[in-house]
């Protein structure tokens, strides 16, 4: 009896083992896309960064030189360092946001993996009660055999 219900219980935890190791893979695979999400982000600010500091040099190099010919140009350029500034600093919400995702998805999976730990924990507990109870069993019935055999022998 005690071994049917055993069997029965193991049967119903590695189901919900099953249910949590395809969760925790899910949320494994959630998980690596905003990772990826966040790092193509990352990459669009730092391209952005990199395209805004070339132009600001650029704008530097032409005053350095001293006479300015066109000024209409160097306005233009301005104003495009304006926007290189405003998409930068719209590329820096969208990597912070990203960056939101990526941890929250992170403590999601923590949490899968402890429940994971702590049903493993529970399944070697019941293993263990259950080895225990066999053992009780098995030594309450070798008793009953060296009982039974000693009044067989004290008949004789």
């Amino acid at each position: 009896e005690k071994n049917r219900e055993y069997l029965k219980e193991k049967e119903k935890e590695e189901e919900i083992e099953q249910e949590k190791k395809g969760k925790e893979e899910e949320l494994r695979g959630v998980f690596r896309e905003k990772n990826r999400e966040y790092l193509k982000e990352k990459e669009k600010e730092e391209e952005i960064e990199q395209e805004k500091k070339g132009k600001e040099e650029e704008l530097r190099g032409v005053f350095r030189n001293g006479t300015i010919s066109d000024f209409a140009k160097v306005l233009r350029r301005k104003s495009h360092l304006d926007v290189l500034k405003d998409d930068l600093d719209k590329q820096v919400e969208k990597v912070i946001e990203a960056s939101k995702l990526l941890e929250e998805q992170r403590a999601k999976l923590i949490i899968s993996m402890k429940d994971k730990k702590i049903m493993e924990k529970h399944k070697e507990k019941k293993f263990d009660e259950y080895n225990k109870i066999m053992q009780d069993l098995e030594l309450k019935f070798m008793d009953e055999i060296a009982t039974e055999r000693f009044k067989h022998e004290d008949r004789d």
